[in-house]
């Protein structure tokens, strides 16, 4: 009788370090698992949001391609509006340039010497048209740049705020 019961004790004992093992094993895969999941769920994430960036960037690239496009076309179309005889009989006075270059540059014009209205031989209405067309075209791409750029962070920031 001592033998049997000695032999029941130790099988419990067994049976119990069995289950101790089992149940160490089940929570640690668990932990596992919930590691897995919280992967899985990060990289479907990150992946959603490259998804999302390509999207935009795609639109970007098509918008300025279509800007760029246009702003060729009417550098082409210059000559038919402001024709070379035109070109001959309008002169643009040295004062129009300065102001250009200087609202151009961002800065203020100064004093210059020599009288604005005078007839600059060097600049022509089609010239200073097709300086003009090609920085309204950076201008739209710049536009769209922008808007890219709003596109992009409110996609990142679905409840309309911009900060953390």
């Amino acid at each position: 009788m001592k033998v049997l019961i000695a032999a029941l004790a130790t099988l419990l004992l067994v049976a119990c370090g069995a289950l101790w093992w089992e149940h160490r094993t089940a929570t640690g895969l668990a932990g596992e698992l919930d590691t897995a999941k919280t992967a899985a769920l990060s990289a479907d994430f990150e992946a959603s949001a490259a998804r999302a960036d390509l999207v935009t960037v795609t639109k970007f690239v098509d918008r300025v391609q279509v800007v760029r496009e246009t702003t060729a076309t009417i550098r082409q179309e210059i000559p038919r509006y402001v024709t070379p005889a035109a070109d001959r009989r309008y002169l643009l006075p040295d004062g129009f340039v300065w102001l250009h270059d200087a609202a151009a540059a961002g800065v203020s014009p100064g004093q210059r010497a020599g009288d604005p209205d005078a007839a600059s031989e060097a600049v022509t209405a089609s010239q200073a048209l097709d300086v003009v067309v090609r920085n309204y075209g950076i201008c739209h791409e710049t536009a769209e740049q922008l808007t890219s750029l709003q596109e992009w962070v409110r996609s990142h920031h679905p409840g309309g705020s911009t900060s953390p």
